[in-house]
């Protein structure tokens, strides 16, 4: 097989100092990595060993099949999964040792049951996101009606809507909400020994909602949550762990009134160098970048020219720029840096967007290993 000049590279080494950074704000806490969409599109194995090399203790997934790649690939960790598993799925979900799915219908609960009696499940209460979960007047009866299934109450979590808003008081009442659901369980003898509800913003912003683990996604992988929380991030010398990078693959010239790419959306205004890039929508880039993008080459900025294409990407540039020199779409070159945030910042979009976007035909190269 031959090598792409283009890659997502990983380090592992700030990956690595990410952990500890977030580890550190929630000592008292069980520390809870978490690997959906292939980690962020940071390859999920390799992020998943190096996490718990450096002191993650659980991992989580939204889909049975990432817990099942995790598993095949010999991550023996304590695993969640994050929403519950079909129906159909659940004898999947039972075959794999220390894997606890989230439950909060009749229907999963007595499935999972049904192929896996007594084993350890969490209870997904439902505060305010209104996506899943079983409400909080009805957290008694579904913790009630799992156990006479057979199923052991492990862990009771919720999920935040606003915490990347610190200003915003949903979390206040979600938290409020959260513990009235704590206390019912309680009152009626039901005790999980996990508690769980802070993602990376809350992890970072509100303390009082570490409970026994706290769960980091995008933190983890050096991306803020929102740029209200970008302060914060550079406080703590979160680092982004991922570089897209790739190489001039071609150098032409257009003159003036000559246009580039699909759809004729950039037209030159006089004689234009140009160079073109082996990479595109497919590898994971917004095709949208290509309004307002730039990349890096010889630590300076280029401008994106016209549409990207499924496998290409053109750039404006100047007589210094080579065929083979190295170009950055994402990440540091010289004194220059280009962040999935400063993407989403222009596309109207959010970094976790950007990031698990990044195509499974992208190389993934780990430094530092």
């Amino acid at each position: 097989m031959t090598k792409r000049p283009t890659s997502f590279q990983v380090s592992l080494i700030d990956l690595r100092h990410n952990v500890e950074v977030l580890r550190g704000l929630a000592p008292g806490s069980l520390f809870c990595a978490v690997l959906k969409a292939d980690a962020y599109g940071h390859g999920a194995v390799k992020v998943a060993q190096t996490v718990l090399e450096a002191g993650a203790d659980w991992l989580a997934v939204a889909l049975t099949d990432e817990a099942v790649e995790l598993r095949s690939a010999g991550i023996t960790a304590p695993l969640l999964i994050l929403s519950e598993p079909a129906l159909e799925e659940m004898s999947t979900v039972a075959q794999l040792k220390e894997v606890r799915p989230a439950v909060y219908t009749k229907a999963g609960i007595e499935a999972f049951a049904a192929v896996a009696p007594g084993a350890p499940v969490h209870l997904k209460i439902e505060t305010g996101l209104h996506r899943v979960g079983v409400p909080v007047g009805e957290a008694v009866a579904a913790a009630e009606h799992l156990q006479s299934c057979g199923l052991f109450l492990e862990g009771a979590f919720t999920h935040f809507a606003m915490a990347a808003a610190p200003e915003s008081p949903l979390t206040q009442k979600q938290h409020q909400r959260f513990e009235t659901a704590l206390e019912d369980l309680t009152t009626a003898g039901h005790r999980p020994q996990m508690v769980h509800a802070a993602n990376s913003a809350a992890t970072m912003a509100f303390s009082q909602t570490h409970y026994s683990m706290v769960r980091c996604g995008i933190a983890l992988y050096g991306a803020d949550p929102s740029p209200e929380l970008r302060p914060r991030m550079a406080e703590l010398g979160l680092r982004p762990i991922g570089s897209l990078v790739s190489v001039v693959a071609h150098r032409h010239r257009i003159e003036p009134g000559e246009t580039v790419s699909y759809g004729q959306r950039w037209q030159a205004t006089e004689t234009t160098e140009l160079a073109t890039l082996p990479l595109g929508y497919a590898d994971g880039l917004m095709r949208s970048w290509g309004d307002a993008g730039q990349v890096l080459i010889n630590g300076r900025r280029y401008p994106i020219r016209g549409a990207i294409t499924m496998d290409q990407t053109v750039v404006e540039v100047d007589q210094t720029v080579k065929v083979g020199d190295q170009v950055v779409l994402l990440g540091n070159q010289g004194n220059e840096t280009i962040t999935a945030s400063d993407m989403g910042d222009e596309l109207g979009t959010i970094s976790y967007e950007l990031l698990a976007k990044l195509g499974r035909r992208l190389p993934i190269k780990y430094l530092d290993e």
